[in-house]
């Protein structure tokens, strides 16, 4: 909104500018002031064209940034989607083992209570032999025999119930290390799905928080080339106003040169039309150099400060004659032309010169001959000196504002200052 603003404060100054100027004589200086004036205009159009060229480069570059990290999201994506499935994968096995688990407890179940069940016999065993005295025993069952042949027998028997003695310990310590083997593979393998998937976790927290960096890298990425647009296009609004400028300047540049050789004839038609002017005050006052000129031939009955106990804002011109004529004092242009209750019939110019905004006001008039939305140029006769509105006497009230015309009149400069009288 700010922008904007400015761009109507600037657009305002072109369109004073184009109306009013040139407000004083056109000199050679002048012409040449504005021709440097383009150029610097042009100067500012080529700096805004190459701003412009590096800031479609910056968006360039932004772009393919984008691209690449838009490229790195991409591939961290698949590595994310490929840790999920393993992820899962790895689940699956933990769960698979854990159902081994519960079955191969229960076999460990089984297993245990096998060995408790041989426990229970060799435990039997144990107190047989205590009871029968152990070894003594088997020499009575082999010495008991009746025959060889018996002997045999009772030997081969003895024999059996060693070995399967020695069978049930076989299988008792076979069962309890296949028990003990089984734990620890199962516990093992457990342990280890566990760590592999901890760290397919953690790789997908990572790989998930780079994805987070790269997303927040590329959010500020477009952000920066909605900037650089942004920035862009304010550069194509201000090289058009300077193409417009530019146009503008040169249309002044045009007037002032056709203005020039209206000035020049009209110095020639103002001295030649002097020597048939009448000698009661009623000719046209010369037009004098610099960028104003005295708007009516006259005395000065009252000058620019404290009067009568209050400020006297301009100059007061007496009327000595008839019909005594005002003429603008510099080339401008007419805002106001009317009727006022205090000014009487007044008439408001303005006029850019050097850059600056100057008004004139020429107040009391007998009759006004230019109206609002006028061209007017130095030495151009714009009425005659009178007596209306609040006026003591006739005479041409002539005020000088450096600036816009105010009601306090803040701007008012002193006339004298300004314009050789």
């Amino acid at each position: 909104m700010r922008k904007s603003w400015g761009m109507i404060v600037v657009a305002v100054m072109l369109l004073v500018s184009s109306v009013a100027a040139p407000a004083h004589a056109v000199t050679k200086r002048d012409i040449q002031q504005k021709k440097e004036e383009i150029k610097n205009v042009q100067q500012k159009q080529s700096t805004i064209e190459n701003k412009i060229e590096q800031s479609q480069q910056e968006i360039e570059r932004l772009k393919t940034e984008q691209q690449r990290v838009d490229a790195e999201i991409k591939k961290l994506d698949l590595a994310v989607e490929e840790t999920s499935a393993n992820i899962r994968a790895k689940q699956q096995n933990i769960e698979e083992t854990k159902r081994q688990i519960i079955a191969l407890r229960k076999e460990i179940e089984e297993v245990t209570a096998r060995i408790e069940q041989r426990n229970e016999l060799l435990k039997e065993r144990a107190r047989s032999l205590q009871e029968s005295g152990g070894v003594v025993s088997y020499l009575d069952v082999l010495l008991g025999a009746k025959s060889f042949s018996d002997f045999i027998d009772r030997m081969s028997a003895v024999a059996t119930i060693f070995e399967a003695d020695r069978q049930i310990i076989r299988e008792q310590e076979a069962d309890k290390a296949l028990k003990e083997a089984k734990e620890e593979e199962l516990n093992d393998n457990l342990v280890r799905l566990q760590e592999q998937l901890n760290e397919l976790q953690k790789l997908k927290q990572t790989l998930s928080e780079q994805i987070a960096a790269k997303e927040k890298l590329m959010a500020q990425l477009k952000e920066q080339q909605k900037h650089e647009e942004e920035k862009q296009l304010a550069l194509e609004e201000e090289k058009e106003l300077l193409e417009k400028q530019e146009a503008a300047m040169k249309n002044q540049l045009q007037e002032m040169i056709r203005r020039q050789k209206e000035q020049e004839e009209a110095r020639k038609r103002a001295l030649s039309s002097r020597g048939s002017s009448s000698e009661s005050g009623g000719s046209l006052p010369p037009v004098s150099n610099g960028a104003f000129m005295r708007p009516a031939n006259g005395p000065i009955t009252s000058t620019f400060g404290p009067r009568w106990g209050e400020f006297h804002y301009g100059i007061d011109i007496g009327k000595r004659g008839a019909s005594v004529p005002v003429v603008a004092a510099a080339d401008g242009y007419v805002y106001r032309s009317y009727y006022s209750p205090s000014y009487g019939n007044v008439i408001f110019i303005m006029h850019y010169i050097d850059g600056q905004v100057y008004t004139t006001v020429y107040a009391h008039l007998e009759s006004r001959l230019v109206g609002e939305g006028q061209n007017v140029s130095k030495g151009q006769m714009i009425g005659y000196m009178g007596n209306t509105g609040r006026s003591f006497g006739p005479h041409l009230h002539f005020e000088l504002h450096r600036g816009p015309w105010n009601a306090s009149k803040s701007n008012a400069v002193d006339p004298l200052k300004y314009i050789p009288f």
